[in-house]
């Protein structure tokens, strides 16, 4: 495999990127992340890019030149130090891909580790902007989080994705 360069993208154009690129032949790297998301209350994966604005590329043959990928639509630069156009670290590239969920092909964040006694706000929902105490995990999606309601403790079973530490 040739070596892989950085290519700094327009604002939100990442897959268009991605794909002009492609089309030109080249060999492209995209790394993204699914995260879970509240829309108008309900939960929802969505993937974005791992590097917002930024994606990997290389020449597929050795005769490709990397200089014309920089004026692909949706790529702003090739990112460089002075005149050169310094590439990436093969072991970089080839670490983010085997760190990838291979059934999704893209990464996931682990949700924080919560200890018995960490305070926590709730961000949607009935309780929400309330702060509580976290108690213990019910399942794989659902805690329960001690609040503090009409000067009694109370336990409430929440989504594990409507609280923050």
């Amino acid at each position: 495999m040739n070596k892989w360069y950085l290519v700094y993208c327009k604002a939100r154009q990442e897959d268009a990127a991605a794909r002009g690129l492609k089309e030109q032949g080249y060999a492209v790297y995209l790394p993204k992340l699914r995260l879970r998301r509240r829309r108008r209350g309900v939960a929802t994966e969505v993937e974005q890019p791992l590097f917002p604005r930024y994606l990997f590329v290389a020449p597929s043959g050795s005769t490709q030149s990397i200089g014309p990928a920089q004026f692909t639509a949706g790529v702003q630069k090739l990112v460089r130090f002075g005149t050169l156009y310094l590439p990436v670290p093969q072991h970089v590239v080839t670490a983010l891909r085997e760190r990838e969920d291979p059934e999704i092909g893209c990464h996931r964040l682990e949700p924080p580790v919560m200890q018995r006694g960490d305070r926590v706000r709730i961000d949607s929902g009935a309780f929400k902007a309330i702060e509580g105490v976290f108690e213990m995990r019910t399942g794989r999606d659902r805690v329960i989080v001690l609040l503090n309601l009409l000067g009694q403790q109370t336990r409430a079973e929440i989504s594990l994705e409507d609280i923050e530490r």
